[in-house]
C-alpha cells in the first residue's frame, strides 16, 4: 500500500536540513569572472524552466517525503476526475509533461544558459511552514542544486502570506497544489487561460492554448477531452507549472468516529451527517493552516472552502457518490437545449440572522463574484453563464443570473454544461446577503461576527492562528439530521505534535507522512483516500514584481 523510501535521497535531506531559510549553493560559483542574470531573466527561458522541472525526482518525494500512497505526475490534470461513459481523461495525457531526467535537466539548463547569457543566478522558493512544507523545501533545494550556477533559498511562509505572495507575483518558484472544484479538465485547465488563477501568477499568455480551450467547450465530451488533451500537453512544455505528484492521504482516524464524507473534489470533507460515539457530540480536528478568509468571492483555498462547506450551504450539495442532492433548491429543471436552468428554493432556509435565504441572495453573491471591482480571483468559474464575460464592457444586466421571484433563481449558460449542478455545489456559487455584506464592508468574512451561515454549522469562535470552532446550527432546515453539536478545530503545524495530540484523545483525526505512515502501518485506526489534487511548481516566467 505505501512505498518503500530512496535511502540516497534521505541522506541528503539530513545533509541540507540546517541551510533552509539561509539559502543553499549549487556547484557555480560567483567567482569575478562570471555572469549573473536575475532570476526574473532565467525563468523567462523555457529552457529554464523545463530544466527545473526535469530535475525533481517525483517518485523520491512520493517515497520518502510522502510515504502516503501519492504518486508521481508530469501531467496536470488528476486521474479519475474526469469520466466519459468510463473512459478517463487522463488517458488521454498518458506521457504528456516532463518526467525526473537528470542529464535532460542539465542540458536544458546548459541551453539556458548560452541563450540568457549567465554562469550564476539565484532563486527563491517559497512553500508552506508547517514541517512537511518545510522539508519539501528541503527536498526541492537539494533537486536543484545539480543545475550549475544555481543558488537556491527556500522561504517557509504562513499559508495566507504565501496566497498573498503568489497573488501578486512576489515568487520565483512556488510549491503549490490545486484541487477539483467540479468533476470536468476545465477545473484544471482554466486556470492557465490568460487572466487566470495561475496564468496570472506566473505570467502564462499563450493564445493558442486559450484558443483550444475555448473550441473544446463547444464540443461533445469525447471531441472535446481530445482537444483539451492537446491543450494541456501544449502548457505542460511552456513550463510555467511543474506537476510533481497526485495527493492521497493517509491518516488515523478514532473507531468511534462515523459519517464524514471524503470527497473527491470540492471542499475535502462534508461533516454534515458525521457522528461520535460517545456521550458528547464534539468532533475535535486539527489543521496546518488558519482560515485565511471567509469572503464567498474572494476566497481561493481549500481551507476557507472547508469551512464554508461545513458553515454554508449553496443551491446544491453532492453526496459520497458526487451526485447531486437538494440543498437550498429543493428541486431544479433544464430546458431542452440545456442553456436555461431554472432552481425552486425551499422556505425553510434560514440565515444565522433568522432571516431566510432567498433568490436574491444568490443573485447578487454571483453578481458581486462577477463585479471587476470585488477583483475575485475565482470569477472565471462562472465564465460559463450568459454574459459573465462581458461585464466590463455591459456591466451586470446582461448576466444570465435572474431572481424570478424570492424562491425562483434562472440562470442562462452560454453552452450546455452537463454538471452544472455539481459546479453549483462549489462554495463560490454559496449566496450572500447584500445588505449584511454592505454593512461588515472591509470587515466581511475576517472574523466569525462578520458572516452569515445557512449551513449543517456556524462558525462560533475563530482565534487566529490558533482555532476555530463550529456549532450546531439550529435553524438549518436539515438540523434533525445532524448528529454532532461542536467541530473543534485547532491549527498544529507540526506532524509529530498532531500525532500526539491523537494518542493523547485530545484530536479525533491525525493526517500522517513519512515516518508516521511505517508507525502505524499495522494499526486499525489507519486510513487512506485518493482526491483529485496536484501538487506541482509554479515557475514564475513573466510575472515578477
Amino acid at each position: 500500500m505505501f512505498l518503500k523510501r530512496k535511502l540516497t535521497v534521505m541522506t541528503t535531506i539530513v545533509l541540507i536540513g540546517s541551510s533552509l531559510l539561509v539559502g543553499c549553493s549549487g556547484s557555480g560559483n560567483t567567482s569575478s569572472g562570471s555572469k549573473t542574470a536575475t532570476s526574473a531573466q532565467v525563468l523567462e527561458n523555457e529552457n529554464a524552466r523545463a530544466a527545473i522541472a526535469m530535475s525533481i525526482d517525483k517518485q523520491s518525494y512520493c517515497d520518502v517525503i510522502l510515504n502516503n500512497g501519492s504518486n508521481p505526475m508530469d501531467r496536470f490534470t488528476p486521474l479519475k476526475l474526469a469520466l466519459d461513459n468510463g473512459k478517463d481523461y487522463a488517458d488521454l495525457t498518458e506521457g504528456m509533461g516532463y518526467s525526473y531526467n537528470e542529464e535532460r535537466a542539465k542540458d536544458a539548463w546548459d541551453k539556458a544558459k548560452k541563450e540568457v547569457g549567465f554562469d550564476t543566478t539565484e532563486m527563491e522558493i517559497i512553500t508552506y511552514d508547517h514541517d512537511l512544507g518545510k522539508r519539501t523545501g528541503e527536498f526541492i533545494q537539494s533537486e536543484l542544486s545539480d543545475l550549475e550556477g544555481l543558488t537556491v533559498k527556500v522561504t517557509n511562509l504562513p499559508f495566507k502570506q504565501k496566497l498573498d505572495r503568489e497573488t501578486k507575483g512576489k515568487f520565483d518558484i512556488s510549491f503549490s497544489g490545486w484541487g477539483a472544484d467540479y468533476p470536468d479538465p476545465l477545473t484544471f485547465l482554466s486556470t492557465m487561460e490568460t487572466g487566470n488563477q495561475f496564468s496570472k501568477q506566473v505570467g502564462y499568455d499563450n493564445k493558442e492554448y486559450n484558443k483550444l480551450i475555448e473550441e473544446a467547450k463547444k464540443l461533445p465530451i469525447a471531441e472535446g477531452y481530445k482537444k483539451y488533451a492537446e491543450a494541456e500537453k501544449m502548457m505542460l512544455e511552456d513550463a510555467y507549472l511543474a506537476p510533481i505528484y497526485q495527493k492521497s492521504s493517509a491518516y488515523l482516524e478514532k473507531d468511534y468516529v462515523s459519517g464524514i464524507v471524503n470527497n473527491t473534489w470540492g471542499a475535502d470533507y462534508t461533516y454534515t451527517y458525521a457522528d461520535v460515539n460517545k456521550p458528547k457530540k464534539v468532533l475535535n480536528l486539527s489543521t496546518t493552516a488558519d482560515i485565511p478568509s471567509m469572503d464567498i468571492s474572494k476566497s481561493t483555498d481549500q481551507q476557507s472552502f472547508q469551512v464554508m462547506n461545513t458553515t454554508m450551504e449553496g443551491l446544491i450539495r453532492v453526496d459520497a457518490d458526487g451526485k447531486a442532492q437538494p440543498g437550498v433548491a429543493e428541486k431544479w429543471e433544464v430546458s431542452e437545449d440545456g442553456l436555461t436552468w431554472t432552481f425552486h428554493l425551499r422556505k425553510n432556509s434560514i440565515w444565522s440572522d433568522k432571516t431566510p435565504v432567498t433568490a436574491n441572495d444568490f443573485e447578487y453573491s454571483w453578481k458581486r463574484t462577477l463585479t471587476p471591482e470585488t477583483a475575485s480571483e475565482y470569477a472565471y468559474i462562472m465564465n460559463d453563464i450568459k454574459g459573465a464575460t462581458e461585464v466590463a464592457d455591459k456591466g451586470l444586466e446582461g448576466i444570465g443570473v435572474k431572481a424570478l421571484d424570492d424562491y425562483t433563481l434562472e440562470v442562462k449558460l452560454v453552452r450546455p454544461v452537463p454538471y452544472f449542478p455539481q459546479l453549483t455545489s462549489f462554495q463560490v456559487f454559496f449566496p450572500q446577503k447584500q445588505d449584511f455584506v454592505e454593512k461588515c464592508g472591509e470587515k466581511y468574512g475576517t472574523g466569525a461576527e462578520y458572516q452569515l451561515y445557512n449551513g449543517p454549522f456556524t462558525l462560533t469562535s475563530w482565534k487566529m492562528e490558533d482555532q476555530y470552532i463550529m456549532s450546531k446550527n439550529p435553524t438549518y432546515w436539515n438540523a434533525s439530521n445532524v448528529k454532532l453539536e461542536k467541530i473543534n478545530t485547532k491549527v498544529v503545524k507540526d506532524t509529530g505534535a498532531e500525532v500526539n495530540l491523537y494518542e493523547d484523545g485530545q484530536i479525533d483525526r491525525a493526517v500522517l507522512s513519512s515516518d508516521f505512515v511505517d508507525k502505524y502501518k499495522d494499526s486499525k485506526e489507519l486510513k487512506t483516500r485518493e482526491t483529485a489534487t496536484t501538487f506541482m511548481l509554479q515557475i514564475n516566467g513573466l510575472n515578477h514584481k
